[in-house]
């Protein structure tokens, strides 16, 4: 402090001589300074109101300002220690002092003359004002000097001070300490008090749980469900510090034998019960689950609940896993061939030597399906009864609580780790379920089991596990079907109660329900429900109704009287767990993908000798392609047998199956057909349509009769398709068929449809279009011949004279019938038929409204021939052999248009030569028969009233009529395209009229027919009948 007070001053000094020769020059930088000083004292003056209030700035009071200024600090609170008041307050005064030193080195360093008398004021020194300059220089000086000395002076009080304060600090810290240690010392002295007081509780309550050990019964649930929750208080009561051996409690270490002795007996009564409930074959009866549920509350007081369940699951879960490593192994598949081999040749060792080898095959078959069946069903049988003990555990844990705590034991079970093994089967979110971790364990196994038998040897015995998936998915669906029925009647009249006693209380007083919606227990109190006298528990109002008497399993779990439908087990997660997906590949998904890999190869092995290529050699040596080899009649037979076959695995007494199965088998079938149309096209002869047919005679080509062939053959895969599901599913049992097999046959129909599809798609495709194509045109060109003068005169010298149609197409249809549509079969002869039919219906209207000049003998020749037309389409129907009318085909349209020509070649609209186009125009559109007729023959037969100018739409075209006629219907039938193109003509004819009109005076026809076609044309198009 010393040296920090001396440096100001002789820093002042040193600025006061050298001031007087700097003053002038920088008179300004010295006020602007100064005025800054100023301004910072008084900021601080400003700051702590005790320098002013304890005239600190004045040396009136002496020595005493620096202590009062200390005492004032130490006086502002009164919450504290003297001796934190008295260091606060020294700070206090630290921080001012450095305030003040870090002042005085701003201002030596610019301008310590400037402020040095307020300074030396503030420091309690009053300056006197001299006249003279030089006086006033030497007083500054003495004053400095004194004023520096009194402040060390002060700072050496306060230092005396601060120790006076700090010894009397010291002082009450010794005696508060003091006062402290004898408080611990009583601290002390009660924590042992109250330590003992806890010990001496803990050994009395040790021995009164030890006094309720005495005399209990292990094989009474009660008692030993009294005894574990003893025991379990005993055991957390002598594993605390305080009972433990270190202290030799003797009133502890007497009890501790008998303690641990009656804990042991506790564990292994608990788990031969629980052992006895897992070897119990009547595990769903009412005593096996109040015996479960009495053993998982043991459990539960003894603080082992999880590990007993999973105890439990993991022995139900080595019963199924054996019984599948039985069923799946290959021991046991060359046991069933060895002995279905032996046993069919015991059966047919009577039979000639002839049929023997045919006899041994079927009867074979039929032991291997036995045996088969015989081995899934028991391998289904044990699985059932492990997951109904794992079903079982799972309703008691989610119907069981405490009594006490009110904790339900699923809860508990949940809360606990789950074993490493189960992690990968526990992924899914919601609730906890242990029956679902159960079941996924044993899907997941399963799945592993399947491919190690699969590819064991290199798949030696693939084809044998393959042929058991019919046998184990019948067996596994009934399982399930056993398990979800008694999942949905829950326990039935089980309960965790007691059967022999007469109170409603559960074990220890607990909850005795199972709360079920099928077990009819109701929160309600039992006075509400009728509950009779007798002794009642705390918790009643969780108690369910109680059946006294075990009642049999059958009763409780009902696999056939009370059998869900089969939607609900496939739409079950058990279900779909055990079924797997190709991400898992659990449960049966291997198995099943081996029989649908096995069922595909044995359906399509026949159809790689299916239509060879057809070459020979002759005799110089040059290759000479014929057309494809076809199948013979026995290989068709035999897909036909095959398809049934496989169809028949399905069939629960043929093949062993399940009828759920028959829409997995008919895929594979499907995709047979599909390679089958795909390998059948190598036997289309691929002439073209101008090879089918003869141009001289109509006969149809070599090609054509070998396409012809393959149509009959795809005829008869067609026919196996459509007959199969009935003779697999309901000829075998009539006339005993059930409604499952009728339903079973309906599915397999829908099932096959998409195969008729693809067969039919084919054979329209590459066989029958091209031939109706041909046939259409052939008629086409009979039909174009009316335009070649049939029409222009009438013959009355010779009625009896034959029709355009009698001379020239009747014969034709008759011909086309015999030589094509015989050599049919007749589903595709209708086809065809049915096609030819339309296209002549369509193009016959089409040619006869083109007809021009109409008058009335060409009228009535023309009604002549519609009738001779539709008579000779009649019969080319019949004899195609299809069950469908005229008027019926194309949805009746072809023939209701043929039918409304003939009135409208006698319509009379244009006899009223006053009438108007617009007039006569509405008119034609009230006519009956218009909705029926094409927009393009109502064009057309007006044209045969126009003028002469007005060219016909052929002639405009500068094409011939049959060929403007053929160009309005495609070869198959179709017209929409062809009225938008008659429109477009008729407009341009129409236009070319006008043009013409002024420049010509017509001289016969009607004038107003252009006007009427503009008027007409777009409300017929927006009218055309859909």
């Amino acid at each position: 402090m010393e040296a920090t007070q001396q440096a100001p001053s002789a820093s002042s000094e040193s600025i006061g001589r050298n001031g007087e020769s700097r003053r002038k020059p920088n008179l300004t930088q010295q006020q602007s300074s100064a005025a800054q000083a100023a301004s910072s004292l008084a900021l601080l003056l400003r700051e702590d109101p005790f320098l002013t209030k304890l005239d600190m700035h004045v040396s009136a009071k002496g020595d005493e300002t620096s202590f009062a200024y200390a005492a004032s600090l130490l006086e502002t609170s009164d919450s504290r220690s003297h001796q934190q008041c008295a260091e606060d307050a020294l700070g206090e005064v630290g921080r001012k002092l450095a305030l003040v030193e870090s002042l005085a080195e701003r201002v030596s360093r610019t301008s310590p003359e400037a402020v040095a008398a307020p300074l030396l004021r503030l420091h309690g020194h009053v300056i006197e004002e001299e006249a003279e300059e030089d006086g006033n220089e030497r007083s500054t000086s003495d004053s400095g000097t004194s004023t520096l000395v009194a402040t060390r002076e002060r700072c050496d009080r306060l230092k005396r001070q601060a120790e006076v304060l700090e010894g009397v600090a010291t002082r009450v810290e010794s005696s508060l300490g003091r006062g402290l240690s004898r408080m611990e010392k009583a601290t002390n002295r009660l924590s042992c008090v109250l330590q003992l007081s806890a010990t001496l509780k803990m050994t009395l309550r040790l021995q009164f749980e030890a006094s309720k050990l005495e005399g209990f019964y292990l094989d009474d649930l009660r008692d030993l469900t009294r005894a574990a929750a003893s025991v379990a208080v005993i055991e957390d009561l002598l594993s605390k510090p305080e009972l433990s051996k270190g202290h030799k409690i003797d009133i502890v270490e007497a009890i501790r034998p008998q303690a641990e002795k009656t804990a042991a007996a506790v564990r292994k009564a608990a788990e031969a019960l629980l052992a006895e409930h897992h070897t119990s074959d009547s595990a769903s009866s009412t005593g096996a689950v109040i015996k479960l549920g009495a053993t998982l509350q043991v459990y539960f007081h003894l603080g082992e609940l999880p590990q007993a369940a999973w105890t439990a699951i993991n022995h139900a879960l080595s019963k199924a896993g054996k019984a599948t490593s039985e069923f799946l192994s290959p021991t046991t598949l060359s046991r069933l061939n060895d002995t279905a081999t032996t046993e069919a040749k015991l059966a047919t060792s009577g039979s000639s030597k002839k049929l023997s080898d045919a006899n041994v095959q079927r009867a074979l078959k039929k032991k291997l399906t036995e045996l088969r069946a015989e081995a899934a069903n028991k391998w289904a049988t044990e699985i059932s009864e492990s997951a109904m003990h794992a079903w079982n555990l799972h309703q008691v844990l989610c119907r069981k609580s405490d009594p006490v705590s009110r904790q339900l034991f699923v809860d508990v079970v949940s809360a606990a780790p789950l074993p490493e093994k189960f992690h990968q089967v526990n992924s899914k979110e919601g609730d906890f379920s242990i029956f679902s971790v159960f079941w996924g364990y044993l899907c997941q196994k399963m799945g592993d089991r399947l491919k190690h038998v699969l590819e064991y040897e290199n798949g030696k015995f693939a084809k044998d596990v393959s042929a058991l998936y019919p046998t184990v998915r019948s067996a596994s669906i009934k399982m399930l079907a056993s398990i979800n029925d008694t999942m949905q009647a829950g326990l039935g009249a089980v309960s965790l109660e007691d059967p022999t006693s007469t109170s409603s209380n559960g074990v220890l007083g607990g909850s005795a329900g199972l709360d079920d919606t099928f077990l009819k227990w109701s929160t309600m109190s039992e006075s509400h429900q009728g509950r009779g006298h007798g002794p009642v528990s705390a918790d009643t109002w969780t108690t369910s109704k109680i059946m006294t008497g075990d009642v049999d399993r059958s009763t409780n779990f009902k696999t056939s009287g009370i059998t869900m439908s089969m939607s609900a087990v496939f739409n079950s997660s058990e279900w779909m767990t055990l079924q797997g997906s190709h991400e898992s590949s659990s449960g049966l998904f291997r198995l099943q993908q081996a029989f649908l890999e096995t069922s595909s190869q044995r359906l399509c092995a026949p159809l790689q000798y299916m239509f060879p290529d057809n070459v020979t050699v002759d005799e110089m040596g040059n290759a000479i392609s014929h057309l494809p080899l076809l199948p013979s009649r026995h290989d068709v037979q035999k897909f036909d047998i095959n398809i049934r076959q496989e169809l028949s695995l399905a069939d629960p007494r043929e093949g062993g199956g399940d009828l759920s199965s028959v829409s997995m088998i008919a895929e594979n079938v499907i995709n047979m057909i599909s390679q089958f149309c795909e390998q059948a096209k190598n036997g289309i002869s691929h002439v073209g349509e101008d090879g089918l047919i003869n141009a001289s005679d109509d006969t149809p080509s070599e090609a054509l009769l070998h396409d012809m062939k393959v149509s009959k053959i795809m005829s008869a895969m067609a026919k196996s398709l459509r007959t199969a599901p009935e003779k697999v599913f309901l000829e075998p049992y009539r006339p005993a068929v059930t409604s499952k097999l009728e339903d079973a046959a309906s599915i397999c129909e829908q099932a096959l449809r998409p195969g008729l599809l693809e067969i039919e798609k084919f054979v329209k495709k590459n066989i029958l279009g091209p031939l109706s194509r041909v046939l259409n045109r052939r008629i086409a060109e009979a039909i174009g011949r009316m335009h070649y003068g049939s029409y222009l005169h009438s013959d009355t010298s010779d009625p009896d004279a034959p029709s355009f149609v009698q001379k020239h197409l009747s014969g034709l249809f008759d011909r086309l019938a015999i030589l094509h549509l015989s050599k049919l079969p007749p589903e595709y002869a209708c086809v065809v038929a049915s096609t030819v039919a339309t296209y002549a219906l369509y193009n016959f209207v089409s040619n006869a409204a083109l007809i021009r000049p109409l008058g009335e003998a060409a009228k009535l020749n023309v009604t002549q021939d519609l009738a001779d037309f539709e008579l000779a389409l009649e019969q080319f129907i019949v004899k195609s052999g299809s069950s469908e009318h005229l008027s019926e085909i194309g949805n009746g349209k072809p023939y209701a248009e043929l039918r409304a020509m003939r009135n409208m070649l006698f319509w009379t609209g244009l006899e009223d030569t006053s009438r108007s186009s617009t007039i006569i125009a509405k008119s034609l559109l009230r006519e009956v028969w218009i909705k029926d007729v094409r927009p393009s023959t109502v064009f057309h037969f007006l044209f045969s009233f126009a003028p002469s100018l007005l060219s016909s739409p052929h002639h405009f075209k500068k094409v011939k009529a049959e060929d403007y006629a053929r160009s309005l219907q495609s070869l198959s039938g179709e017209i929409e395209e062809g009225e938008a193109s008659a429109w477009m003509t008729t407009m341009a004819c129409c236009d070319s009229y006008k043009q013409r009109e002024s420049a010509q005076a017509t001289g016969e026809g009607d004038a107003r027919i252009a006007s009427i076609l503009i008027s007409l044309g777009p409300e017929l198009l927006r009218r055309r009948r859909p």
